[in-house]
């Protein structure tokens, strides 16, 4: 195929650039779309291109190969999401949607639907942007310090797209976007890779009426020690330039975002060393910004990829976390932020759940799935609704919370997604409480029912102690956990981070003084032994004395980093939204680094490869495979984890080869 034919989704300034700048490449118009009938013809006549009523009758045309996505954010997703399910490629503007769940949601659709998907980041393909990073390369050492701006005045009426909340407007997502993103890329450049995220230290801004930010700014850092201040502004005018230093060499482009787009293609970088001369990098293209762009999008489509190696998924992804975090700070939030007020659903709801396997537990008139979610991951209510979604879509029904998760936050997520979706009685809920300092009995009640009225929920299914206080008798914990069953408070409880010692001697207590036992453990386990505790009161209940007594009370755990937190990952497997559980080096070696965990992961990996999965699944399939009933908590943050790691309830392992993951004889 040589030529690309296209359609054109909205009929503003932007889509008008893209037209004329088809002209100057081998691809072909074929169709422009508007909400208007008589907009989509007056664009269509210059180009002598099929006008078209309504968004979804260009996307269905089949002589359509790419479309490009030219409306306001707020339309960004669903548009684009009718796109990839009907397997048209796609070049979305940016930024690619209102915020990072629904770029992740995209990603997703991407993958599974093999088509093209890439965010309009013009800047990015251009041999000017090309020269800056090789200079970094070349030129410059980590750390860097980086001032970063796109800024203009513009007098608009609160209508207008740029500051009309309702059509995602503000400075931070339509110009923003720019600083933050090459700030990313030149961190990640000089450490060797294509970007870097970062963390924000600090965040001012300025907003109008309708909580939509004019101007903002944020002072970045990574983690090579980094800095970067970044700004926008739709009121206020600067020279839009970026400045990158590393003490030594200092690089200044004038507004890089337009790469000499409108000085007749042409552009400079200036490039100051320590002794203060300069040197003058000249830029020239024959084509436009946006005729590269296409010739790039092209050549992926051509060579049948899914995503740009300039512009990838996960630098999409990336991108958005960022920006998310800078209008979280600056309290700019939009209807599309908040899973409950969402118009439209990120996971649709009308699709038949499907079928994962299950088992049930005593004094619970539920089915319960293998997997367990946790809800300590979640952004916001808009990334758990969709996350609470997926999981449930794909069998799930059990999930895992806590009094101190997010500050209150995840039990008031997951109890906002139940009561929107009716599903109280078809969910089972495990929660915590009674952590340290706060592990004394008179601390249970009031903060379970907080956590109840954080949720709207009259009960939980599942309670345990989050931790255990060796200086209270036992005795007093478990007739406290009575009490609150006997009112319906709770169905079933058992403690989370017990020793063996204590947790046998709680339910021989309440064994002969004929009360209910705990009946569920919720400590660590997983093919990785617990060196020392991840966080300070962790246990673990691998050895051998706790899995032979797990085995012959047919006990149900609930074990947490069942993965190990990555340990077990091959972080090369992945090349778009990979797993991000991978622990840092310092807790790797501190909790996980042993002789037997590292021949155990060895183990892991050829037993992976003999079954063709992934190790970090054959990790998980270890923790369901045992003679004891085990309900994994899992913690992922996107929806390519959550499937990853349900993958793992189809690998079916003998006693022998658990036995020898084990490095049992």
């Amino acid at each position: 195929m040589t030529t690309v034919r296209w359609g054109i989704l909205g009929t503003g300034s932007i889509a008008k650039a893209f037209a004329e700048a088809l002209l100057e490449t081998e691809g072909e118009l074929v169709a422009v779309a508007s909400n208007t009938a008589s907009r989509a013809e007056e664009f269509s006549n210059p180009y002598n291109c099929r006008p078209i009523e309504g968004y979804e009758n260009l996307i269905s045309l089949s002589e359509v190969d790419a479309i490009y996505v030219a409306t306001p954010h707020t339309s960004h997703f669903e548009l684009t999401a009718e796109c990839l399910r009907q397997r048209k490629a796609v070049l979305c503007e940016k930024p690619m949607t209102i915020n990072a769940t629904e770029t992740m949601a995209l990603i997703d659709l991407s993958r599974k639907n093999n088509t093209l998907l890439m965010e309009a980041f013009m800047y990015k393909i251009h041999p000017q942007t090309e020269k800056i990073m090789a200079i970094i390369q070349e030129k410059l050492r980590s750390p860097l310090r980086i001032r970063s701006e796109f800024c203009f005045s513009v007098d608009v009426p609160e209508t207008h797209r740029l500051v009309n909340k309702e059509l995602g407007g503000g400075s931070i997502l339509d110009i923003g976007c720019y600083p933050l993103s090459i700030a990313r890329h030149a961190v990640g450049v000089v450490n060797g890779k294509n970007f870097m995220n970062p963390i924000l230290e600090d965040c001012s801004g300025e907003l109008n009426s309708q909580s939509v930010d004019l101007n903002a700014y944020a002072k970045l850092k990574f983690e090579d020690g980094s800095s970067a201040e970044v700004k926008s502004a739709t009121n206020l005018s600067s020279e839009s330039d970026v400045e990158i230093t590393d003490g030594n060499t200092t690089i200044i482009v004038n507004q890089p975002w337009h790469c000499g787009e409108f000085t007749d293609r042409k552009s400079q970088i200036k490039i100051i060393d320590s002794n203060n001369n300069e040197e003058i990098v000249d830029i020239s293209t024959d084509k436009g910004i946006y005729a590269l762009e296409i010739d790039h999008f092209s050549e992926c489509f051509k060579k049948q990829i899914i995503e740009s190696s300039l512009i990838p998924h996960n630098d999409s992804h990336g991108n958005m976390i960022a920006l998310d975090a800078w209008r979280r700070e600056l309290k700019v939030v939009y209807d599309e932020d908040r899973g409950e007020r969402r118009k439209i659903s990120i996971v649709p709801q009308s699709t038949q759940r499907e079928d994962l396997p299950v088992l049930v537990i005593p004094g619970i008139n539920k089915k319960l799935s293998r997997v367990v979610f946790g809800c300590d991951n979640q952004s916001d209510t808009n990334h758990a609704f969709a996350m609470f979604d997926h999981f449930y879509k794909k069998g799930g029904n059990v999930f895992d919370t806590a009094y101190i998760y997010n500050n209150g936050k995840s039990d008031y997520y997951l109890g906002s997604w139940i009561k929107s979706r009716g599903l109280r009685e078809e969910v089972v809920v495990l929660g915590k409480g009674a952590h340290t300092p706060d592990c004394l009995p008179k601390k249970i009640r009031p903060q379970l029912e907080e956590t109840l009225s954080r949720m709207s929920s009259s009960y939980l299914d599942i309670y345990c102690l989050h931790r255990d206080n060796e200086s209270i008798p036992v005795e007093d914990f478990i007739d406290t956990l009575n009490e609150l069953k006997d009112e319906g408070l709770i169905k079933v409880f058992g403690a989370s981070n017990w020793t063996l010692e204590r947790f046998k001697e709680a339910n021989e207590y309440a064994e002969s003084s004929g009360k209910e036992p705990f009946t569920v453990l919720s400590n660590n386990f997983s093919l990785a032994y617990m060196n020392n505790p991840v966080w300070p009161g962790c246990f673990s209940c691998s050895e051998d004395d706790y899995v032979s007594y797990l085995k012959e009370k047919q006990v149900a755990i609930f074990p947490w980093s069942s993965q190990a937190r990555g340990f077990f990952l091959d972080s090369q497997e992945f090349t778009g939204l990979a797993h991000v559980a991978d622990p840092n080096q310092e807790e790797q070696k501190r909790v996980w680094g042993s002789e037997d965990n590292l021949e155990r992961r060895r183990r892991c990996f050829e037993l992976a490869s003999k079954k063709s999965v992934d190790p970090i699944q054959m990790a998980l399939a270890f923790v369901l495979n045992q003679q004891f009933p085990s309900f994994p908590l899992i913690g992922p943050r996107n929806f390519f984890e959550t499937e990853s790691s349900l993958e793992a309830t189809e690998i079916h392992l003998t006693e022998e080869e658990t036995a020898w993951l084990n490095l049992k004889s």
